[in-house]
């Protein structure tokens, strides 16, 4: 039976991944512990025991862990291995950003279409390094989603007057990640499944941090 592996590991171990993402080391490298406290954050007491956790044996006293190994099984734990194809649903501004988002392909993550209602955007594309990734209307999406049942995840960038019902929908052709920008908490249908749903709005952690800023006491 696998190891059900908590939010708060995951959120560790997915610093773990972007620090060697950031290092950009060579493959027969090592990293220490200590190398990844400076980097992360997260003490190196707390790095070896996530390690000894998952079941990550692969360091080496005084050396520390080899980079090709650890990256190999921090993907594995991370999912990132199998990789993930995403749409986005608007294309304005924020979703044609989150489009050409340029560390995605390092992640494994690859957009593979944009939907939108305006005249102006459907039926255009977003050049991404060379690969045209093609605007279709919203009323394509389900058959979209039909014709790609290996798309399992959405970034939502739609107004906010259109978010629920947007959400609704997505859910309704069987996606299974959605995570929204949109300025307003969205919330699952009551008889939904097995579906992860991410609010995400830009602007709120933004907004707390100037709160407490201005009424720190």
């Amino acid at each position: 039976m696998k190891k059900k592996i908590s939010l708060r590991v995951i959120q560790r171990i997915s610093f773990y991944y972007e620090a060697l993402l950031k290092l950009n080391l060579t493959d027969d490298s090592f990293i220490s512990s200590k190398k990844l406290e400076e980097i992360t954050g997260v003490s190196c007491n707390q790095v070896r025991q996530d390690f000894f956790y998952l079941g990550i044996s692969i360091g080496k006293q005084k050396k520390g862990y080899q980079v090709k190994k650890l990256f190999r099984e921090l993907r594995k734990i991370l999912s990132i291995d199998r990789g993930a194809e995403v749409v986005v649903i608007g294309a304005g501004r924020l979703g044609r950003a989150l489009s050409e988002y340029k560390l995605f392909k390092v992640r494994n993550i690859h957009v593979t279409a944009l939907f939108d209602i305006k005249p102006g955007l459907v039926d255009t594309s977003v050049d991404i390094k060379g690969e045209e990734i093609p605007i279709y209307h919203t009323d394509r999406l389900e058959q979209y989603l039909k014709e790609h049942p290996e798309i399992k995840i959405a970034l939502l960038s739609v107004p906010e007057h259109a978010a629920q019902e947007t959400l609704d929908r997505l859910v309704s052709y069987g996606v299974k990640g959605i995570v929204n920008f949109a300025p307003r908490i969205l919330k699952l249908p009551k008889s939904t499944k097995d579906v992860q749903l991410v609010n995400d709005c830009i602007g709120a952690s933004l907004y707390k941090i100037v709160y407490q800023i201005y009424h720190k006491k």
